[in-house]
């Protein structure tokens, strides 16, 4: 039969040792948030004919309207033109 000793008996008859626990320092790390400035470049080309769309060209369409996304720039298309845009209606 075994006897369990609680947390008493073992400080009674044992000796305790003494541990030297290294204690960690917190760093607290301050974020500094960056300002986002958004630079919007004029596009490449005013117009594209069609048949003269570059091959990296999307298209989407919004409200109807055909758009093509090229450089992210929108042309809307207007019979064999696609017409620069400021952004979609």
């Amino acid at each position: 039969m075994a006897e369990a000793h609680g947390h008493k008996y073992y400080h009674k008859h044992k000796k305790h040792h003494k541990h030297k626990h290294k204690h960690h320092k917190h760093h607290h790390h301050h974020h500094h948030h960056k300002k986002v400035v958004v630079v919007k470049h004029k596009p490449k080309h005013k117009h594209y004919h069609h048949s003269r769309l570059p091959e990296i060209a999307t298209f989407a369409i919004v409200a109807g309207a055909t758009y093509a996304i090229i450089d992210n720039h929108f042309y809307k298309r207007r019979g064999d033109r696609y017409e620069y845009v400021e952004r979609p209606r």
